[in-house]
Order: C-alpha cells, then structure tokens, then sequence
C-alpha cells in the first residue's frame, strides 16, 4: 500500500469540495489532496444542458442510489442521483441557481447553528458569484461561479410568468436578491449555454497549481483515526489500495448520501448500528444518518397547440438545435428543465412562501428506467414543498464499503401531501387562466378528473417523486441529533470537518447547489482564519457526549 503526506485531504469533488479545495490551496505553502471517486467532466452530458436526462441515471456520471420502498407512496421505490464526477451533483443537475431564502439562514441560527443567519451567509455568496443580475447590495460580480439568465426562453414561459401575475403574484426580477416571492425568469448556473459546474468554477482555473492533487477514480473506503484524530483515509485507485495522511485536517466533501456512509464505516454513527455491521465505535453520534430531508414534488401540465420541448428533441430537429448550441450557445439544448419559477403561499395565513413552482417547455413522466418525455406539445410545472416535515435516513447495509447503504423515507407525510395539493392546485388555475387559453388544448396532468382531496392523494402518491436536494444527514446544531458543529467539525473527534449538503440542519427554499458551494466557502474559511478543534460544544462547553 502506497503512502502520501498531506495538509489537506478533500473527499469528494463535488459542489462544496471543489470550492474547499480552491480556497485552501491558494496558499501556496499548504499541501493539498483532493479525492474524486468518479472521472473528469468533459462529457457531451455534462456541457450540454439539454442532455440532463442521459446524464441521471447513467453509471458512468451518477451513483444512480436506489431507494427503499417508500409507504407513504404506495411502496414506490426511487432511484436518488448523485454525481459521479468532477463536479459532483452540479454536473448533472438541473443548474437552477437558487441561494434560498434569508429566513432560511436565520432559522438555522436561531435553532443552533451560530454564525449562520442570513447576514452572515450573504457575504460568502457575493465572494462566490460572478452574475449580471440583481443588484449590487445583494449580488457578487467577480467570483468564480458564473450565473446568468437562460439565452434561449421558450414563448410559453413569457405567458406562464404573465398569467402568474393576473393570478396576483408580484413579478420578482432577482429572486436570490432582497426577496424570493413572486414569480420569476430562471437563473442558471450557465456560461454561453453551456453548463458551467462547480469543477468548472473552481478547479479548471488552479488544475496547475504545484501544490493541488486532484486524483479522479479514487474511491474513499474510510477515514483512518489514531487516538481521536483522524489521521488521515484509505483509498483505492486503480485496483490498488493507498493511504493519505493528513497533517492538519480531513475535510468530508461527498453529499448528503455518502459522508453519513463514510462516517458510519470509519466508526462515527449511532453504536448500535455499528456494531451490528462490526464495525469498531470510535464516537457514538446517534445523528449520523439521521434527519434526511428532500423536497417532495407533484406536477401539474397541459397540452398546447404550439410547439415544446417535447416534440423538438424527438425529431430530427434535435440536428439542428445541437449544432445552433455548438455554434452559437442557443436554442433548445441550453435548456434545463425549468424557464420559469416562483415562490408562492399554501395559504394566505402562511407567513412566507411555502412552496416552489418550476415552469418547463415539455412535459414527462417518471419511471425505473429514468424520464420518459411526452410525444406531443405539453408543458408542465413541477411544484414542491420548501419546507418539508417528512423525515428520513441513512444505514449501513454492511461493513462492506462496496455495498449501497440503505436509503429510507416517507416523503410525504399528512401535512406535507397537504401544502403540496394546495400548490398543485393554485398551479392548475395558473395554467387554466385566460392567458393560456389560445394555446392550452386540456389538462395532462393530473387530468380533470381529479378534483377531491382524496383524488389528489391518490393521484400524488402514484406521481409524486424527488426534487434531488437530500441534506440533512450530518446536521450541524447542539442537539443530540447534532453530527457537526457550527464550525463544521465532527464532534467527538478531531482533524475533521464535513462541508456539503449533508450539515444542512434544514432544508432551503429552493434548489440546493448554490447553499452547497457557499457551505464549501465557509469551511475554507473555517479553516483558514485557525477556528479551534477542541472537543468543545458551541458555547465552549465540554461536550456531554
């Protein structure tokens, strides 16, 4: 076994460890691994934004995980992507940038997570961004992840915005500025209309640095402790089996499904469980793997009489769109799913937006196969709920490393289901209002003949599926459930930090990617100002456990 010294170990090159590693190996006398178990992200699927539904599910690009039964959904068993590649999930997601909401943040800091709130968060977006958009109290212009608006927006988006406003929405024009309500044009993380990743935005530009080793097809099988610290992983690359050690610092990097994962393999997780697989305890953290969280989303479409998505990429018109992407970054193969969005209330007493709506030009269904589009013109909108009660987690299936772990959830619990047939409902009366009426030809989805609570029940436990935003799993927080400190350090342990989706002690309101490239800020950040290691508690407390 080949044995490498380091400052810095990052596991995982996906949206939060390519931006742990840019920031730390800008210094140049610090030393610095970077481990990526998939390849790099030069694919056809990656660039091409249109070429999102043969990048999920493809082996070679996503771990394509695979869902227990789900009993709120009539045991309907899921597949939940992850990225497989430089870039991690941003390389084949859906590029919506959405930061979420100010009271967010601020929740996260009220609940325990200090240094947190909205005003703390916001500088690190702005130190991240480069966007024409919004305004400049809000919005960073020089940062190394570009967005932008879509180059191409198909006609009905313009007449789905316009209708959302005769519904009495307000017409937001920078959602991730001062406020998220209303209804807006999508921003994308895009440049040319072409996909622009995390790796793009943070790697690509420092790939030469002397003191940056970026090794793709590096698959962690566990963190490596020695008297309370880790010391360093274990990995295997190429059919061989190497360790790195670390001299000052871990950082876990590898999203919401597998740092609990690696967590539990190394000896951190809930003991029982780790000694039913084998494994020796190192620390006993209960939350491990606990509070999985995911944006539960129903759809709602219509047929029109002009031309969408749906027929455009089913023809040989797919010639022509790819070559005008190519030549001149337009058209129909820039498109991500949705060309238009808003924020809306499930009810007029909810203090705040409860609720997501995403417009797309073409419409489709789910299946174990992956997405099957329509063969007409249909449109659709994808509705979520923001904020959702339901609650999963994350198991070991085995001490064996190349074994998926167990994914369980209930999506969609009583009040959940609740808020999401009324979003779905304000959505149908969106799309059946006179703005629509020269083009809609009826109803797709869910079809007039759903009508009753119950038939919107049943119809969403037939149809409603992921919005691809797990967090949750390694939360940051004091409570018992608590894996992380507001630092970002593994409690119990030290030389160890997890920084990705997973610290999330809540979901946002919104698409996820953006919170997880700032979290990669952060923890930079952290790191770099010197923030103590100790076994310590947030307000310098010896730990009760």
């Amino acid at each position: 076994m080949s044995v490498s010294s380091w400052d810095y170990i990052v596991v995982g090159a996906g949206s939060a460890g390519c931006a742990v590693a840019n920031r730390l190996s800008a210094d140049p006398d610090t030393r610095v691994l970077l481990l990526e178990a998939g390849g790099d992200d030069r694919s056809l699927y990656i660039r091409m934004p249109a070429a999102i539904i043969r990048a999920i599910g493809n082996p070679r690009l996503d771990w394509c995980y695979q869902a227990e039964p789900d009993p709120s959904r009539n045991d309907r068993v899921d597949l939940w992507p992850a990225g497989k590649t430089l870039g991690g999930s941003s390389s084949i997601n859906g590029m919506l940038y959405v930061r979420g909401a100010d009271y967010d943040f601020d929740r996260w800091a009220a609940e325990g997570c200090p240094g947190w709130a909205y005003a703390d968060v916001l500088p690190f977006f702005r130190r991240m961004e480069s966007t024409p958009l919004g305004d400049d109290r809000y919005r960073g212009r020089t940062g190394p992840v570009r967005t932008a608006a879509l180059r191409t927006t198909h006609p009905l988006a313009h007449i789905f915005v316009q209708a959302a406003v005769e519904s009495g929405l307000t017409l937001n024009d920078d959602y991730n500025g001062r406020t998220q309500e209303g209804v807006a044009y999508t921003e994308v993380n895009q440049q040319r209309g072409r996909r622009y990743n995390a790796a793009r935005a943070y790697l690509h530009p420092v790939r030469r640095r002397r003191n940056l080793a970026i090794r793709t097809h590096s698959v962690c099988r566990r963190l490596l402790f020695e008297n309370g610290r880790c010391a360093g992983v274990e990995y295997r690359r190429g059919g061989r089996m190497h360790r790195a050690e670390a001299g000052r610092e871990v950082i876990l990097c590898a999203g919401a499904i597998a740092s609990p994962k690696l967590l539990m393999l190394s000896g951190i997780g809930p003991a029982g469980q780790l000694r039913d697989a084998g494994i020796e305890i190192v620390k006993d953290l209960p939350g491990v793997g606990a509070n999985l969280q995911e944006h539960p989303e129903g759809m709602v479409g219509i047929d029109v009489n002009v031309s969408t998505y749906n027929t455009e990429i089913n023809s040989w018109k797919i010639v022509l769109h790819g070559l005008n992407w190519l030549l001149f970054g337009r058209g129909p193969a820039t498109s991500p799913y949705p060309h238009a969005v808003a924020f809306i209330r499930s009810a007029p007493s909810e203090p705040r937006p409860d609720i997501q709506v995403q417009l797309g030009p073409y419409a489709f269904s789910f299946s174990e196969e992956g997405v099957i589009p329509y063969d007409r013109p249909a449109i659709s909108a994808a509705i979520n709920v923001s904020h959702p009660r339901s609650r999963g987690s994350i198991r070991l299936r085995s001490a064996d490393p190349d074994a998926p772990p167990v994914i369980s959830h209930a999506l969609l619990d009583d009040d959940d289901m609740g808020r999401l047939i009324a979003g779905c409902r304000q959505v149908r009366e969106i799309l059946n209002g006179p703005a629509f009426a020269p083009y809609r030809i009826g109803e797709r989805l869910p079809g007039p003949e759903v009508q009753s609570g119950d038939d919107w029940r049943d119809y969403l436990r037939r149809t409603a599926f992921l919005g691809y935003h797990p967090v949750g799993t390694c939360k940051m927080g004091t409570d018992r459930l608590a894996v992380t400190r507001s630092d970002l350090t593994v409690r119990g342990v030290d030389g160890l930090r997890v920084a990705d989706a997973s610290v999330m002690p809540s979901l946002t309101s919104g698409n996820t990617n953006a919170t997880a490239m700032m979290i990669g800020e952060r923890a930079a950040d952290f790191i770099r100002q010197g923030q103590p290691e100790g076994r310590r508690n947030d307000k310098g407390e010896d730990e009760p456990w």
